[in-house]
C-alpha cells in the first residue's frame, strides 16, 4: 500500500487509517474462510508512506517489482464534468496490468457509503463479458464481507421486445444465472433484473437512483495513456449519484480493441 500526502480528504491520523485498512483485510480473509469452508491465503500487507503527493514515478518503481492489480483510492480523482483528474490518468498510466478504481463523481459527498445489511445496495450492471463478470465477482466479494444487499442489472442493446424463446433473451438469463450461482458461492443473496429498452448508461443511472449505494462494474481499458472505458462508463460516471468502483483488465493494444467491442456487442465499458 502506498500512503501518500497531500490528500484533503485523508484520515489526520495516518496509523488509525492504516490499521483500519488491515483489520478490513483481516474481516476479508475471515469471510472467505467462512464461504468456502477453507483456510484462506495470507494476504500480508506493505506499508509505503510518501511525504509528497503520489507521482507517476512512484508508482512505476513500485510496479517493476511485480503486481497483478493496482487499486486506486484517491481524493479529487473526478472533475466537475465526469472526467479523470489528470493525477490520477498520470498515476494509473504509469501501470499496464489490471486497475480498481475507488471513484467519487463531482456532486457525492465527502464520505464513502458504510455498506451493510441495512444500506442501500451494491449495483452491478452486467453485459455478459469477462470483465462485467469479474466486475460481478468483485461485488459480491464486497458484498460477502459488508452483509450489503446486491442487485445485478443486465444491460442489453435498446430493442424491440423479443420473445422469451429468443436467443439474445436466453443468453441474457443464462450471464443471470450464472452470477447467481457465483453468489451462491460467495454466500449472497442478489436480485436481477434485464433492461433492453433504453441506452445502458440511462437504464444504470435509473437503477442508480433507487437506494443504490455503491456501484460495482467491470470493464475494458482501452489502448493509450489517457484513462477510457468506454461511453457507458463515461455516461454512469456523469449521471450516478453514488460512488463507483471500477475494475479492468490490463490496458488493450490497438488490435484488440475491436475484438472487444465486437465481444461484448455494444462497443462500449
Amino acid at each position: 500500500m502506498l500512503h501518500t500526502s497531500g490528500e484533503s480528504e485523508a484520515d489526520p491520523v495516518e496509523a488509525a487509517h492504516l490499521d483500519e485498512i488491515e483489520k478490513g483485510a483481516e474481516q476479508g480473509r475471515e469471510a472467505a474462510k467462512e464461504a468456502d469452508e477453507e483456510p484462506a491465503h495470507e494476504a500480508p500487507l506493505t506499508r509505503r508512506t510518501h511525504d509528497a503527493p503520489l507521482s507517476a514515478e512512484a508508482v512505476a518503481k513500485e510496479a517493476r517489482k511485480g503486481y497483478g492489480m493496482l487499486l486506486i483510492g484517491l481524493g479529487r480523482a473526478m472533475t466537475a464534468k465526469g472526467g479523470f483528474s489528470r493525477r490520477l490518468n498520470e498515476v494509473a498510466g504509469a501501470f499496464e496490468g489490471p486497475l480498481c478504481l475507488v471513484l467519487k463523481p463531482a456532486g457525492v459527498g465527502r464520505q464513502m457509503p458504510r455498506l451493510g445489511p441495512g444500506s442501500g445496495r451494491i449495483l452491478v450492471p452486467v453485459n455478459g463479458t469477462a470483465n462485467a463478470r469479474r466486475g460481478a465477482e468483485l461485488a459480491l466479494a464486497v458484498a460477502s464481507v459488508t452483509g450489503a444487499p446486491v442487485k445485478v442489472l443486465y444491460v442489453a442493446r435498446p430493442g424491440r421486445d423479443e420473445p422469451r424463446d429468443t436467443v439474445s433473451h436466453r443468453r441474457r438469463e443464462a450471464v443471470l444465472k450464472d452470477i447467481v450461482a457465483l453468489a451462491d458461492r460467495y454466500g449472497v443473496e442478489i436480485e436481477t433484473a434485464i433492461r433492453s429498452r433504453a441506452a445502458a448508461a440511462d437504464a444504470i443511472a435509473r437503477q442508480a437512483g433507487r437506494n443504490v449505494a455503491l456501484i460495482v462494474m467491470g470493464v475494458a481499458r482501452r489502448p493509450g495513456e489517457e484513462l477510457i472505458f468506454g461511453e457507458t462508463t463515461s455516461g454512469v460516471l456523469q449521471r450516478c449519484p453514488c460512488p463507483v468502483m471500477l475494475i479492468s483488465d490490463a490496458r488493450l493494444r490497438r488490435d484488440d480493441e475491436g475484438r472487444e467491442a465486437l465481444r461484448s456487442g455494444t462497443g462500449t465499458g
